[in-house]
């Protein structure tokens, strides 16, 4: 039951950042390794080598795989954590004002 949840919140998980990495444009940028933007780069680098790890896990279920997904388990469990505390910083920090 254990690799079936770690395997559905990495695919989830990876689907979520994509999405918002699309969406935000983040994916059509120039990084360079001094941009602040450079955690982006990152998730863009690791999602596809978590699903990878799901994919090879299934096929092979060997225990080193098994521990690798639950590593990428943690990291996207950090990620949607990340992503959550910024935007409830951004929404209890943000105040409206006219212009």
């Amino acid at each position: 039951m254990k690799p079936i949840i770690y395997s559905i919140v990495n695919l989830v998980g990876a689907a979520w950042v994509y999405r918002h990495l699309i969406t935000g444009g983040w994916l059509q940028e120039r990084y360079h390794l001094d941009d602040p933007n450079i955690m982006n780069l990152m998730l863009a680098l690791l999602e596809p080598i978590a699903v990878v790890i799901v994919i090879g896990y299934w096929i092979w279920r060997t225990r080193l795989l098994n521990r690798i997904l639950f590593s990428f388990f943690l990291f996207q469990l950090l990620v949607g954590a990340g992503f959550v505390a910024f935007t409830l910083l951004f929404f209890l920090t943000w105040k409206p004002r006219m212009m």
